[in-house]
């Protein structure tokens, strides 16, 4: 976790809630790390030193004026951040629905009507990674490029629809039939 290291108070409270978890500073997290996801308030991105980053960045951001204010809604996250950081091995996923979903939504390889998340990047390596990582969490992942991003962001087709990969993929594609168009 990510944080002040030098707040002993917050170091406690971590302690007590998860054990063996520890704070560090997000620079030695992004040095270090073969996957991290990015799951911060908009402004705070400009704030990490995403230089640093050695692995793959998963960003699961999106704008929302209640914590990003008037740059909410200006657009796509992750192309931004691809253009101030080009080197980055940056996938855009976990942010098309809630949080609250991914425990109560997981389920097994196989099941039936087991839910998808949109795996969005044009490094294969990167997006096989992050592809895993969303299976191993309980869903299918639907891979497409980096151009499809946009469309996983709360102004998206996609964004907080609980959809079965051949649903997503069709949604993504812009045929959304009418499994797709009823599912949310």
């Amino acid at each position: 976790m990510a944080d002040d290291p030098a707040n002993p108070h917050d170091g406690l409270v971590v302690a007590s809630i998860l054990p063996g978890a520890r704070f560090t500073d997000a620079a030695d997290i992004l040095a270090t790390s073969d996957l991290v996801i990015l799951a911060v308030p908009q402004p705070v991105l400009a704030s990490l030193p995403l230089d640093a980053a050695a692995g793959v960045l998963i960003d699961a951001t999106n704008a929302w004026e209640a914590t990003d204010g008037v740059r909410a809604g200006t657009g796509p996250t992750t192309p931004a951040l691809l253009a101030a950081h080009p080197h980055l091995r940056l996938v855009k996923a976990f942010n098309q629905f809630a949080y609250a979903d991914l425990l109560p939504d997981a389920r097994p390889a196989g099941a039936p009507g087991r839910r998808a998340m949109a795996v969005a990047g044009d490094d294969p390596d990167a997006v096989g990674a992050v592809a895993r990582l969303v299976d191993t969490l309980g869903f299918d992942p639907v891979v497409v490029g980096m151009d499809a991003a946009a469309q996983l962001e709360p102004s998206g087709p996609v964004f907080g629809r609980k959809l079965t990969a051949p649903d997503l993929a069709a949604a993504l594609a812009g045929d959304a039939g009418p499994a797709a168009l009823n599912n949310g």
